[in-house]
């Protein structure tokens, strides 16, 4: 056993649970001494007495400990974000991993058996060979119509994404550097598509809508820059999230309702009513309307810059977005997941600290928030012994 492996693992688990030395020592009934000896790999030796004290007080299996976690291993990772920011990418990894390892995990639990669903297979893409802007706007008009839903505002990204391709969605504490991060299990052939915490919820739905073009392109795209430039990729999954959430036939739609002419001129006002329509930000909207010749160069260049904060106090939804940026800077786990590890919970055979990791809160608010939905655990099934055996055995010393 890899003495150095093993501390490696035990200080990422102590982290991941929000645990410092001092308080997982005391835990395990261990000196504080000991335990970072442990960590750093400087101890003689450690024995399993030990390291189950520990996995216990970490409520994780002693197999993560002593083998590491097979998940972390063999999960596919399309990020977007600089590949040269190797600090921030291997934190947005660690909170992706953790889902898709607590996943893993209600597997061999025995948990209830709430599989991902496979559909039959994801929307044809396009001809590569198109434009790119043409690609884009084809496959976002594709995704509306194997969806239903015309040309009308999408409610809720995350549950298109669920509906339309079966994969896991959730909103993470991820670093700045991170928009969205899409990890993938080929064994278990589960994907999460994550996306970060943040105050601006129109981020947070063109960064799931990006992704998903990832996902439908298949292009396991890794970083979104290239000699400091957007790759084509970045570029073309924009445009398909921009065409998705802000489709042409609706803008159109939205001004012939607003009586808009040809000869009317789109001011700050119009623009920003339809970014509030489609819950888009400004600039996506501008870029669209100066794609359908709405606006010119300049004049997008004229209104660029302007907050959704700033629209929205001056137009008359600034409660509203306040809501909206509140609710964005929850986190958000993915539903399915989520509904397993409950049930593994009530059925005592998931400890409440790997809940709340879930959930993004303590353990405390999440056992409080559980049991007043009524949900507390199983108490544990008392063992029968078997007395043939035990009459056997004290026989057998007895000769």
């Amino acid at each position: 056993m890899d003495l150095v492996l093993v501390g490696e693992r035990i200080r990422r688990e102590r982290e991941r649970a929000g645990l410092n030395q001092r308080e997982l020592a005391k835990r395990a009934q261990l000196s504080q001494p000991t335990l970072t000896r442990i960590e750093t790999g400087t101890r003689a030796n450690v024995t399993l007495v030990e390291l189950d004290r520990l996995a216990g007080a970490l409520d994780i299996p002693v197999r993560l400990l002593t083998s590491g976690d097979p998940v972390r291993e063999r999960v596919q990772i399309a990020a977007r974000i600089n590949e040269a920011v190797a600090a921030e990418r291997e934190a947005a990894l660690r909170r992706t991993l953790e889902v898709l390892e607590l996943d893993a995990r209600l597997d061999k639990l025995g948990a209830t058996a709430t599989q991902q669903r496979k559909p039959a297979g994801y929307l044809p893409v396009p001809d590569e060979q198109l434009p790119r802007e043409q690609q884009a706007r084809e496959l976002a008009h594709r995704v509306r119509t194997a969806l239903h839903l015309g040309c009308a505002p999408i409610a809720d990204v995350d549950e298109l994404i669920e509906q339309l391709t079966g994969v896991d969605t959730a909103v993470l504490q991820l670093p700045k550097t991170t928009d969205g991060f899409t990890a993938t299990d080929p064994v278990r052939e589960t994907t999460l598509i994550a996306v970060r915490v943040c105050d601006v919820p129109e981020r947070q739905r063109f960064s799931f809508a990006h992704e998903l073009g990832h996902l439908l392109w298949n292009d396991g795209a890794q970083v979104h820059e290239l000699d400091d430039e957007r790759t084509p990729g970045e570029k073309r999954c924009d445009a398909f999230a921009r065409h998705l959430l802000a489709p042409e036939e609706g803008i159109k739609a939205w001004l012939s309702a607003e009586r808009f002419t040809e000869s009317s001129r789109v001011n700050e006002r119009t623009a920003a009513l339809l970014a509030r329509h489609f819950r888009v930000s400004f600039p996506v909207i501008l870029i669209q309307l100066e794609a359908m010749s709405l606006i010119t160069a300049e004049q997008k260049k004229e209104l660029w810059g302007t907050t959704g904060v700033q629209l929205a106090q001056r137009y008359g939804w600034g409660p509203a977005y306040e809501q909206e940026q509140e609710a964005a800077q929850a986190v958000r786990a993915p539903r399915r997941i989520l509904e397993r590890a409950v049930e593994a919970y009530r059925q005592n055979l998931l400890g409440v600290r790997a809940l709340a990791m879930l959930e993004g809160r303590k353990p405390e608010e999440a056992e409080a928030s559980l049991a007043e939905a009524g949900i507390t655990p199983n108490p544990p099934s008392p063992k029968r012994a078997n007395l043939s055996r035990l009459v056997a055995r004290g026989l057998a010393k007895g000769e």
